[in-house]
């Protein structure tokens, strides 16, 4: 049985056979001119696939597509990958507590982003806050670009639900590598704030304290 992971070899010889073969079939003057002419399409199809595997599995760093992506969706793909595994390490990015980010709100000194699911986003959340989820990151960044651009002047901050969550981490160091440089994350996340009584926004209502 044959396996893919077999040495290039395999392929190699593979392949000096099929070139063999093809030269005796494309000379045999005994052989019907139609016959001929079907053998050699068939080889030359052979030798071409076997070049393909041979250029995809040991030739390329990266394999070719075999379906055609429009620009948006590679950009949709790029992003995708980029927020499931950031380039800068999630340890490296800078983080606030409650106060700190409760006083970039009452000041608007900041941009505040929401990373959990929209779902989430839609039955509560920080007043102010665009959702730019990390199940969804590809498509709300294209979304909240041009926001993102005007308020370049501006630090981001980035919550999740808090405690163990990586949503946050996962966006805020995205960002920073699309360019957002002053990106940081709020650790008590939606858990601190809610806990505290705090202002909650639900479908543009506003409700709470202070």
């Amino acid at each position: 049985m044959f396996f893919f992971t077999d040495l290039p070899g395999t392929f190699a010889a593979a392949y000096t056979a099929l070139a063999k073969s093809s030269e005796k079939v494309l000379t045999t003057e005994t052989a019907p001119s139609f016959a001929r002419d079907l053998a050699g399409v068939v080889v030359l199809a052979a030798l071409s696939l076997a070049a393909g595997l041979i250029l995809n599995r040991w030739g390329l760093s990266r394999p070719l597509a075999l379906t055609y992506q429009s620009p948006g969706q590679r950009l949709a793909a790029q992003l995708t990958q980029l927020v499931s595994r950031p380039l800068l390490p999630m340890g490296e990015v800078a983080t606030v507590g409650l106060d700190e980010f409760r006083a970039a709100l009452k000041n608007h000194a900041a941009l505040v982003l929401d990373a959990r699911p929209a779902v989430f986003y839609r039955q509560g959340h920080v007043p102010s806050a665009l959702n730019l989820a990390r199940d969804d990151f590809a498509a709300d960044y294209r979304r909240l670009k041009p926001t993102l651009d005007a308020a370049a002047q501006k630090p981001i901050i980035v919550y999740c639900s808090g405690g163990a969550c990586r949503d946050s981490r996962l966006v805020a160091a995205a960002l920073i590598t699309l360019g957002y440089s002053r990106t940081t994350v709020f650790t008590g996340g939606w858990h601190d704030w809610s806990a505290a009584g705090l202002p909650v926004e639900r479908s543009g209502v506003r409700s709470g304290g202070d």
